[in-house]
C-alpha cells in the first residue's frame, strides 16, 4: 500500500507547480499524492514571521500545518506544505524545506528556489520536495553528492544534486514500503 501525500499550497504557491509536483512524486516514490481540496492556499500565520529576518520560522510553520490539517492526516498520511516565501531555523541563515517526522509534516519554501528559468525552477521544486519527504519516510541526509538527500547549503548544491535516489538510498526505501 502506498503512503498518502497531501500537497498543501501555503500563501501564493502555484497551481502549476502543485500540479507538476502531484505528478511527478509518485514517478519518483512509493506514495500517492494528492494536493489539498481547499478553494485558495492556505495563508501563512503571521506568528510564524519573524519581522527581523523577513523569514518564516519553519518549526513554527510545520506545527501550524499540522493543527491546520489533523484531522486530514489521520491515518498516517503525510502533508507537504508549498510556501511561496522564505523560511529558516534557528541556527541558519535559511533552509530550502524542514520536515517533521514526528509529525507527518514538512515544508519546502519557494523564495530561494526562484528564477527566470522556469524548468530550472521546476527542477529545484522537485528536488526539494523529494528530500523533505525522503526525511518524513525515515532518510537522512546522504554523503552522496548526487542523491536528492545530500544536504544543501546552497542553490549551487541543489542544482549539482540530481532528482533522484542513490542506491543506498532506494534501497531503504524499497525495504521499508516495497
Amino acid at each position: 500500500m502506498a503512503v498518502e501525500v497531501l500537497l498543501v499550497p501555503v500563501g501564493s504557491a502555484s497551481p502549476r507547480d502543485l500540479s507538476y509536483l502531484a505528478e511527478e512524486i509518485p514517478r519518483r516514490f512509493p506514495v500517492s499524492v494528492t494536493v489539498y481540496p481547499s478553494m485558495w492556499p492556505l495563508q501563512p500565520p503571521i506568528s510564524a514571521y519573524d519581522w527581523s529576518r523577513m523569514q518564516y520560522r519553519a518549526d513554527a510553520m510545520n506545527r501550524w500545518l499540522r493543527d491546520r490539517l489533523s484531522q486530514a492526516l489521520e491515518g498516517g498520511r503525510l502533508a507537504l506544505g508549498i510556501v511561496s516565501a522564505d523560511g529558516y531555523v534557528e541556527g541558519l541563515n535559511f533552509v530550502f524545506g524542514l520536515a517533521s517526522p514526528e509529525l507527518n509534516v514538512a515544508t519546502v519554501y519557494t523564495k530561494r528556489l526562484e528564477t527566470p528559468d522556469e524548468i530550472l525552477y521546476r527542477t529545484r521544486l522537485l528536488k526539494e520536495a523529494m528530500h523533505e519527504l525522503g526525511h518524513l519516510l525515515g532518510l537522512g541526509h546522504c554523503d552522496n553528492p548526487a542523491c536528492v538527500m545530500s544536504f544543501s547549503n546552497s542553490i549551487a548544491d541543489v542544482d549539482r544534486k540530481e532528482a533522484r535516489f542513490c542506491s543506498k538510498c532506494t534501497l531503504f526505501l524499497r525495504a521499508r514500503y516495497g
